[in-house]
């Protein structure tokens, strides 16, 4: 259950996974990993006392470094360098989910109007069921370690695609992937609507091989489709997404499923057992720096709320922009400020997405 945190860059504090670094595919600028875990022995592991586990024992947080500064504008260069050769955009509409139809017109639509800026998260429950798309994501990180972040359903070919941060998949540079991989759309206490082992994982190359939270901090699945539901994007809905490198985007809304929060005490986050929302304007975090494009949205959303999307146009043609990423920290881990910071959402962003909808 973490969430990156960051000065001008940091180093993650890893548990290093059980799964060998010498499972993953590099391809494309992408890292792939295809889960030999059969479906059934996921679903036997996620016993409800594991789950448990998994919400009460957060992963290391990272540390920042005095020299992070340097480092991180060091790997900058070199995928800005790079980004130029990949497609520089991508964009999909949201799928409407077919079988929750009903209960969608029972619901009155989120306008902007309504929601209002946001920076103190609230419960995002009674938004609608657009909230549905996101989920909690449970996996095992290896020495003992259970984790949780959040996820939510994205539009692909397969229909059975989930988005989210890097981080929450793969503990990055030198590290390997997690494995045992769950998700709970709609999580609100229970899983109304499932759980859905995930087979295949997908980080952005620039995660795995240099834990860049700049440009690089996200990923996804490809969960096995259920007998009860079919495909999950049918089932469910899907957010589409709209990836451009633009980083000054009006009326974003940000979800997740926090644990705690800035200059706040835990015990508003109920644990992280309810899905939580910001809404704001995302402005570019490194003030028109070209080497630092990141996203940055007014919200004190914490541990447990990363890999939840950050998404333009909720509940009309909702897109995923962004990924909750990391916040900022002093030397000492405190985080200093009420922002929430996402990697760009430019050519990796697209290279994982291209890969979601080939496989």
């Amino acid at each position: 259950m973490i969430l990156a945190m960051s000065a001008a860059g940091a180093s993650i504090a890893k548990a290093a996974p059980d799964v060998p670094v010498s499972s993953e595919t590099p391809e494309n600028g992408v890292t792939s990993w295809i889960t030999p875990e059969p479906e059934q022995s996921v679903l036997d592991f996620w016993t409800p006392e594991r789950i448990r586990q998994a919400t009460a024992n957060p992963l290391p947080a990272p540390t920042v470094i005095k020299d992070a500064a340097g480092k991180a504008h060091e790997r900058t260069l070199r995928h800005v360098e790079v980004e130029p050769q990949a497609a520089k955009a991508a964009t999909a509409d949201s799928v409407a989910p077919l079988r929750l139809r009903q209960k969608a017109a029972q619901t009155s639509p989120l306008t902007a109007a309504t929601i209002g800026d946001l920076s103190r998260s609230d419960l995002a429950s009674p938004l609608g069921p657009d909230i549905n798309i996101t989920g909690r994501l449970f996996f095992d990180a290896g020495n003992d370690r259970l984790g949780t972040c959040s996820a939510a359903v994205i539009v692909a070919n397969n229909k059975n695609s989930i988005w989210t941060a890097g981080h929450c998949l793969h503990s990055g540079k030198g590290g390997g992937f997690y494995s045992k991989f769950l998700f709970a759309p709609g999580y609100d206490e229970t899983a109304p609507w499932g759980f859905w082992p995930v087979k295949s994982i997908i980080v952005s190359s620039a995660w795995a091989d240099d834990s860049d939270h700049l440009w690089g901090d996200m990923g996804g699945g490809i969960v096995t489709a259920q007998s009860e539901y079919g495909n999950l994007q049918d089932w469910i809905g899907a957010y589409g997404y709209r990836f451009n490198s633009a980083s000054d985007i009006n009326g974003v809304t940000s979800l997740g499923y926090p644990v705690d929060g800035y200059n706040r005490p835990n015990s508003e986050f109920q644990n992280g057992s309810k899905p939580m929302y910001c809404h704001g304007n995302a402005v570019d975090a490194g003030n028109w720096n070209p080497f630092d494009n990141r996203l940055k949205l007014a919200c004190d959303m914490g541990h447990g709320a990363s890999g939840g999307p950050i998404v333009a146009d909720f509940q009309g043609n909702s897109q995923i922009v962004g990924t909750n990423s990391h916040r900022v920290a002093d030397e000492s881990g405190n985080w200093t400020e009420n922002y929430m910071y996402s990697s760009n959402h430019g050519g990796n962003a697209v290279g994982v997405i291209n890969w979601l909808n080939s496989h």
